[in-house]
């Protein structure tokens, strides 16, 4: 039995290694013993997290970098070869033709022309621009053989691409299969790390088509460690990339900002790396008051926590999520940032919030959270059940 996964894993990207592990775990009880290979970023990467995360899992896991320059027959023969493609998850699918899309697309066409099972498991989908954008992904989706989408927005992308919205899958991104952190957890942290009776904020910034040199950033920190007693949490939710890429390393982006600040505030700063576990993350969300962020899985795991949270909405994925939860007061674009008193109102509005629930999560958050979790785990009931329907010779039987 042979897989091929395709996604934007290898990147050093929490969110994406969540995603991932959902997707392998779900592949391992459902078809033991197939063997992966994971279309990616960076083998290296996926090799040291298969290794840390999964070792022992009952799949045979091969990553090989997506690219056709480098690897061109083995990436074809990945495609060509398997019995299951599977595109996703994560904000893949957005703007246009040919630059993005058709990356994203090539291969999943493909392996379909060749007669393939063909997935599209939870990708985001945003902002497809033109006719040809959309008529590319729409011929596709419709030849799919299991077709879902984590949010309202790829729900009507699709729609727009020409897709029955009886054939969509509605779900939710992955990580909200994550447990929420019990009080327990968040207070062993604080002791772990000495924060202890401090007010924590988070914060989760990523640079932008190079706007971080011109400072904007600097005065959101400056602007969050003037209140009293604050102990600012930066968590860094992706390791990976060079500064001035359009998906850039967020510890890069956390020692620039440092740099701006004097020694004693400095001091006042915690970076959260990818030395935390995901349930360490979790829990030092849970410990903040509230947060402030730019990347989408920050925004998904404080809504798990139940810490309140404003977005600085970069791209329409941020919107999009945002106005999901119905938080569109709580979310600044990024053409607003430097307008005089913008930061401020949405950091007054988080304050507002917050006094409602002075300690501990924001019950309409969990409830949220535990609505998401359940569609997320509907997905994979069904994308389950198809595979036993596909393979009913290696799928493990209904129970």
């Amino acid at each position: 039995m042979k897989v091929c996964v395709h996604g934007s894993y290898g990147t050093g990207n929490r969110g994406d290694d969540v995603i991932l592990s959902r997707l392998l775990l779900l592949l391992a009880e459902e078809l033991p013993g197939a063997e992966v290979t994971l279309l990616c970023r960076n083998e290296q990467r996926v090799s040291l997290f298969l290794e840390v995360e999964h070792k022992g899992i009952d799949l045979d896991v091969r990553p090989l970098h997506a690219s056709f320059r480098r690897h061109p027959f083995g990436v074809l023969r990945a495609a060509l070869g398997s019995d299951l493609f599977i595109l996703g998850g994560g904000g893949l699918l957005w703007g246009g033709a040919p630059g993005n899309l058709a990356y994203w697309l090539t291969r999943p066409r493909l392996a379909k022309l060749a007669g393939r099972r063909l997935a599209f498991y939870l990708p985001g989908i945003y902002g497809l621009a033109g006719g040809r954008a959309k008529r590319l992904l729409g011929r596709l989706a419709r030849k799919s053989d299991f077709l879902s989408v984590r949010d309202t927005e790829g729900l009507q992308q699709l729609i727009g691409c020409g897709v029955p919205e009886s054939d969509i899958v509605m779900g939710a991104d992955p990580a909200f299969q994550l447990t929420p952190p019990e009080p327990g957890q968040i207070e062993e942290i604080r002791s772990a790390l000495g924060l202890e009776g401090r007010r924590l904020v988070g914060l989760s910034a990523r640079d932008w088509r190079r706007r971080l040199s011109a400072g904007i950033f600097a005065n959101m920190v400056r602007t969050l460690l003037d209140e009293e007693n604050v102990t600012l949490i930066f968590f860094a939710m992706k390791t990976g990339g060079k500064l001035g890429e359009t998906d850039t390393d967020d510890i890069t982006v956390a020692r620039s900002l440092l740099r701006t600040l004097p020694e004693p505030l400095q001091q006042r700063v915690v970076l959260v790396d990818d030395g935390y576990r995901d349930d360490e993350v979790l829990a030092l969300m849970g410990a903040c008051e509230y947060l402030l962020a730019m990347r989408l899985h920050a925004l998904i795991f404080a809504t798990i926590s139940g810490t309140p949270f404003g977005a600085v909405a970069y791209d329409d994925k941020i919107r999009a999520y945002m106005e999901m939860l119905g938080r569109r007061d709580f979310m600044l674009d990024m053409k607003d940032v430097t307008e005089p008193g913008s930061l401020q109102q949405i950091i007054d509005n988080l304050h507002a919030e917050r006094e409602r629930v002075p300690e501990g999560p924001m019950p309409e958050l969990m409830v949220t959270a535990a609505g998401l979790a359940s569609r997320s785990m509907d997905v994979h009931r069904a994308l389950a059940e198809r595979l036993r329907e596909w393979f009913p010779g290696i799928a493990k039987p209904r129970q």
